[in-house]
């Protein structure tokens, strides 16, 4: 937030405080909007609380990030600039690198590696994201995209974090092409404490098929990636998509299924979720227009980290 006031941030921060004790802070250049939503116990109230967020943006790109790392503006406005003019995009990222500042100030390498996402078909978009993921933390998301995806979760009270950072990935490039590049300052994440990684609540997606969430879990993905293709393409993909991800789950939690016809099983189950999710989705317009948006002169990183001395 520092950082962001002393670039002078013209965009609208929307602060969605999840800590126990309410923040308080004032910010001479930045256009902050403030909500406390109660302590992040767990996944469902951290789920609740970004979705409260969302429905509080009404520009038509936005983005997520932590008070506590680095944005570089410019990186941003580029986004903004590309996302302007590319509106089969729903998505922008670029380089995300850690950065530690004490003893000494160091930049890690590129946090995420893979390639943008940029087939033509969704379903080929889709398949890349499933077996290629890259977390899509940080991204420039076109607004109406993640006000549905976390009014989604939210009303399924999703507490699962596997189900929420996965299914981002594969709804997101469901609804357009994904650039994520490599060659510019854009966000330095800072390592340290999170409320959510510090309680125990979040899980890794080689050890999902071993958690309390499971069960559940994979139908609502299911759920919800078949209700979306078919709202936005109409094509059924359950079957087909179930059988897909249930493999890839497998195949990272090395676990080999006995019962062939359990992805099929999982599939059955998805339609109870069916209703819900197609509700939200229909209080939505997914129609984009362009508008103008200057791009920037990128920095380097030693530019930028450079800039916050002086």
């Amino acid at each position: 937030m520092d950082s962001l006031d002393k670039q002078s941030c013209e965009f609208k921060i929307i602060i969605a405080d999840g800590s126990q004790s309410q923040w308080s802070g004032e910010y001479k250049n930045l256009d902050i909007e403030y909500f406390y939503n109660g302590f992040d116990h767990n996944i469902a109230q951290y789920m609740n609380k970004m979705y409260g967020a969302f429905q509080r943006v009404k520009t038509p790109l936005s983005m997520v990030f932590d008070n506590d790392d680095l944005v570089d503006l410019a990186g941003i406005r580029n986004g903004i600039h590309f996302l302007s003019e590319k509106l089969e995009y729903s998505t922008y990222r670029n380089d995300v690198r850690p950065l530690h500042l004490t003893p000494n100030i160091q930049i890690d390498d590129s946090l995420y590696t893979e390639a943008s996402i940029e087939q033509e078909q969704a379903t080929d978009r889709l398949r890349s994201a499933l077996h290629n993921f890259n977390s899509f933390n940080f991204s420039i998301f076109r607004t109406p995209i993640v006000k549905c995806f976390f009014e989604i979760l939210d009303a399924l009270n999703n507490d699962d974090f596997q189900l929420f950072q996965k299914g981002w990935a594969y709804i997101s490039a469901i609804f357009g092409k994904c650039k994520r590049l490599h060659n510019e300052s854009y966000y330095y994440f800072i390592p340290g404490d999170s409320i959510l990684q510090n309680n125990g609540k979040v899980h890794k997606f080689s050890n999902w098929m071993n958690t309390k969430h499971w069960e559940t879990a994979a139908p609502t993905m299911i759920s919800m990636v078949a209700t979306v293709f078919r709202f936005l393409h109409n094509k059924d993909i359950r079957y087909s998509f179930a059988d897909a991800f249930v493999s890839e789950v497998c195949r990272k939690n090395n676990i080999m299924l006995s019962d062939e016809s359990y992805f099929e099983r999982c599939a059955d189950h998805s339609f109870h979720y069916d209703p819900k999710i197609s509700g939200i989705l229909d209080k939505y317009s997914f129609e984009y227009q362009k508008f103008d948006y200057k791009k920037q002169t990128s920095s380097t990183h030693k530019e930028f980290l450079k800039s916050l001395s002086t």
